[in-house]
């Protein structure tokens, strides 16, 4: 029964939602900006200009946003969820959504933000806050997310329920409850009445940057090497599943030429099996893309302190961060090449487990024996 249950979600998943969710995520805007003040400039997908935001502008998949000293801006999506972004933050919405997944994103590079979600809004998606430090995971919820640029990430609850993940561990924070996590310590320990100063944790973790660049660079740093080499091994376990797919889809067709019915369902359900890992792996590469860009995105902002001017004279440290940047930068560039060909697979094979089920379906349909559909897939999974 838990085979032939799967097997229908699975079915209702592929079939009916992913198709509207990949085209929503390319065509359809995510919802506006309703309110703007002082600096706030957005940057579209694959662009490199950034442009101001204005009142009733769209926002899309894949958008940067940042704001300055004095901006603010709060964005309603068309589920009626909002992002409240406060001055001084940069993030991203929606960069890595893999097409399996029903799942909102934001990537908090740095700063501050305020989330509503509602409700009815998960019932449809998943939301999650993603911080170089930790993730939040709203579950019908109003928080807060800070993470400045020591590491520092600070969590509070207004109501509902926020499950905060470092990966090490895992804590569920409820209303009026919050935490401070760090890079350097594992542990999450929950607060009740939970009062942060928001702007004393953003001083004081500019302060903290700047008296050992190299110490919190280095942490960085290394984080992106370690993710970048586990990127690199799930996109190269995705090719090797499409390899070995197509060696089964070729033995498939052989068996058919000669009429082997037994030989060719046995490779289908080999090809169905190879199709459901590559899905799995595909989560994957999206999480670990995106717990990768966030590091980019800090680090990216530590060379841009470290080559200010002025600011860069108080820049404790900035040696280790302009010696790395262009070797970061390239890894970058190789990450973005690993995402499009780990997608590029998954897609392929998203498309292809699509049209087996529908032929699956459209054959008991015409079928005019009355027997359990599912009963020909249960073979595929046992």
């Amino acid at each position: 029964m838990k085979i032939k249950f799967f097997a229908v979600c699975l079915i209702f998943t592929i079939i009916f939602i992913l198709p509207s969710q990949m085209s929503f995520a390319k065509e359809e805007p995510l919802g506006s900006f309703t309110s703007i003040s002082g600096f706030v400039h957005v940057q579209r997908a694959k662009e490199t200009e950034w442009i101001k935001a204005e009142q009733n502008m769209s926002v899309y998949f894949g958008d940067k946003i940042k704001s300055g000293d004095d901006g603010e801006g709060e964005i309603t999506f068309l589920d009626q969820s909002m992002l409240k972004i406060h001055q001084n933050a940069h993030i991203a919405i929606n960069t890595i959504i893999s097409p399996v997944e029903k799942r909102n994103s934001i990537i908090l590079f740095f700063g501050r933000i305020w989330s509503r979600i509602s409700k009815e809004a998960l019932r449809r998606k998943a939301f999650e806050v993603q911080t170089p430090t930790a993730v939040c995971g709203a579950r019908g919820t109003e928080f807060s997310t800070a993470v400045y640029e020591d590491g520092t990430m600070l969590v509070r609850v207004d109501s509902g329920h926020v499950n905060v993940d470092n990966e090490a561990n895992q804590s569920t924070l409820a209303s009026n409850q919050g935490s401070q996590l760090s890079f350097i310590t594992n542990e999450i320990k929950t607060e009740s009445d939970f009062q942060p100063d928001w702007e004393q944790a953003r001083k004081k973790g500019r302060q903290n940057l700047f008296a050992d660049g190299e110490k919190y660079g280095g942490f960085v740093y290394s984080e992106i090497h370690k993710r970048r080499d586990q990127l690199k091994s799930l996109v190269d376990n995705a090719g090797r599943l499409s390899e070995e797919k197509e060696r089964y889809l070729s033995s498939a067709k052989e068996a058919r030429k000669r009429g082997d019915d037994l030989a060719y369902e046995e490779n289908i359900s080999k090809v169905t099996k190879i199709n459901i890992e590559i899905m799995e792996l595909n989560r994957k590469i999206a999480f670990s893309g995106r717990r990768l860009e966030c590091h980019f995105g800090l680090f990216s902002h530590y060379g841009y302190l470290a080559k200010h001017p002025e600011l860069s004279k108080k820049f404790h440290g900035k040696e280790f961060i302009l010696k790395e940047l262009d070797n970061i930068e390239m890894i970058e560039a190789e990450f973005n090449a690993m995402i499009e060909e780990g997608m590029k697979i998954s897609m392929e094979d998203m498309e292809n487990l699509m049209d087996d089920m529908r032929l699956k379906m459209k054959n008991f349909r015409e079928s005019n024996v009355k027997k359990d559909p599912f009963d020909e897939m249960d073979k595929d999974f046992e």
